[in-house]
């Protein structure tokens, strides 16, 4: 398969099915620590998109009836927003195997069923797989116990339509309806099974329906040997993969870059090994970039940290021309 030199840049800037606002500010800040001037500065074609060009979509107080699911309407109008910029993107080549590389700054999580949705609209007949790296699986759903009734935190329930999902993100889905992910095209990398968030009966569902999981502890223990082992396992499985990074993975007794704090013990050097094997494969199509709230880092120093491993992961896929 051959690689692209073109990266399509995505802005999402949304703080819409959050906790907590900020997040809308992360793809401006992530710009302006240098990201499409270093990849140009590579030899990259950079072409730059906003999904949402009349301006950033920010946190509302809301209730969250009678859905279960607060912002509800403005959150699936992000999502569709996305969808059609990302269908832009891609239809920037007709040839599936010089598809120019999805660059997606989030903004919030919520946002990857229409991302995946998507590619796989866009590659029909071809396996979409989905590196997963988060320290939540997502699986809350509306009306859940204890929910808060965030989009973001039901993100992998609506990437696999389990039958919890909100109806009205049943349309980011596969040409047949089905659910963008299933056991056989996704890895969750990086999951705290020690976290609160991550409840008993929403690590059943991925024990029980098969789902390949690596859980911080073992990121921790060795993170090249990991994210090796993940992307072997992915690839003999899928023909493309988007690569989602919630940055909260990090511990944010280390990197306190995420949006809300999960202390996972995974250093930021860890992540980005991974990251950089995760990339170096010639099936990455995209990669995803969610949780990062500039509001923690005033200086942007911490930012800038993370566009110089995300811009060194993408430099060893330029060719030769």
């Amino acid at each position: 398969m051959a690689a692209s030199n073109d990266i399509s840049i995505t802005s999402v800037p949304s703080d819409v099915g959050s906790v907590f606002p900020g997040k809308s500010r992360a793809p401006d800040a992530l710009q302006a620590a240098g990201l499409v001037e270093k990849l140009r500065a590579l030899g990259f074609n950079v072409n730059v998109y906003n999904a949402l060009p009349d301006g950033p979509v920010g946190w509302a107080e809301s209730n969250s009836e009678p859905s279960g699911a607060r912002n509800e309407a403005a959150a699936v109008t992000v999502c569709q927003a996305v969808k059609s910029t990302i269908a832009t993107a891609l239809a920037a080549t007709a040839l599936c195997d010089l598809l120019p590389f999805q660059l997606i700054l989030g903004g919030e999580c919520l946002v990857c069923p229409a991302i995946m949705s998507a590619l796989t609209h866009h590659l029909p007949g071809s396996r979409v797989g989905l590196l997963y790296v988060d320290a939540d699986c997502d699986l809350t759903y509306p009306h859940e116990p204890g929910s808060s009734g965030n989009i973001a935190s039901m993100t992998f329930t609506h990437l696999t339509l389990r039958p919890e999902a909100l109806q009205s993100m049943r349309q980011f889905s596969r040409p047949g309806g089905a659910g963008v992910v299933d056991s056989s095209n996704a890895v969750l990398f990086g999951l705290n099974s020690s976290s609160p968030a991550n409840k008993r009966d929403h690590l059943g569902y991925l024990f029980n329906n098969n789902y390949r999981v690596i859980t911080s502890d073992a990121v921790v223990v060795d993170a090249g040997a990991r994210a090796t082992e993940a992307l072997r396992w992915l690839e003999e499985r899928v023909d493309y993969i988007l690569v989602h990074l919630d940055v909260d993975v990090i511990d944010p007794g280390l990197f306190p870059l995420g949006n809300i704090p999960n202390y996972t013990g995974i250093r930021f050097p860890d992540i980005m090994t991974a990251l950089r094997i995760f990339l170096a494969s010639s099936k990455a199509v995209g990669l995803t970039i969610a949780e990062v709230n500039p509001d923690h880092d005033p200086g942007l120093l911490m930012t800038r940290r993370l566009v110089d491993e995300v811009v060194l992961g993408l430099k060893d896929r330029l060719q030769e021309v």
